[in-house]
C-alpha cells in the first residue's frame, strides 16, 4: 500500500541516446563432442565513439546449436576455423605466462681487495750524545 512521502524522490530525466553499434559482452562456446555443442552470445548496444555500453537490461542473448551455426553460417565456420588455427599459439602464450619465473641466482659479490699494508715507518735516528758515547767505549 503506497504511503505519501513528505520528501518525494525526483529522478531527473535522461536525454535520449542512440547506440548504433553492438558490443559482444559475452561469448561462450561449449562443444563436448563432434555432434553436440552450444553457442551463446550476449549482444549489448554500444557507442564506439563514447565507449558507452548499454546496461544489461538492453542485452540480447542468443542461445544456439554450435554445429548448426557452423554448418549454416559460413562466416561463423571461417571464424571458428581461425580460432582453432590459433589454439597452438594461444596455448604457448598461456604456458609462457604460467611458467614460474626463471630463477637466476644473484652473482656472489666480488670480495673486496685487501688493503695494501701500510709501510712500516722508518726508525727515527737516535742522536747520540757524548755521555752515551763514553759509556759505549768502556
Amino acid at each position: 500500500m503506497p504511503i505519501e512521502n513528505e520528501n518525494p524522490l525526483v529522478i531527473p530525466a535522461e536525454a535520449e541516446k542512440t547506440l548504433s553499434q553492438i558490443w559482444v559482452s559475452s561469448l561462450s562456446v561449449n562443444v563436448p563432442t563432434a555432434s553436440d555443442g552450444s553457442l551463446y552470445l550476449q549482444l549489448r548496444p554500444c557507442d564506439a565513439e563514447t565507449g558507452e555500453i548499454a546496461d544489461e537490461e538492453y542485452a540480447k542473448g542468443l542461445h544456439l546449436s554450435f554445429w548448426e551455426v557452423i554448418s549454416e553460417v559460413p562466416e561463423a565456420a571461417a571464424a571458428m576455423q581461425s580460432v582453432f588455427d590459433a589454439v597452438p599459439a594461444i596455448e604457448a602464450f598461456y604456458d609462457a605466462k604460467m611458467a614460474p619465473p626463471e630463477h637466476h641466482p644473484e652473482p656472489e659479490p666480488e670480495p673486496e681487495p685487501e688493503p695494501e699494508p701500510e709501510p712500516e715507518p722508518e726508525p727515527e735516528p737516535v742522536e747520540e750524545d757524548e755521555e752515551t758515547l763514553a759509556t759505549d767505549e768502556e
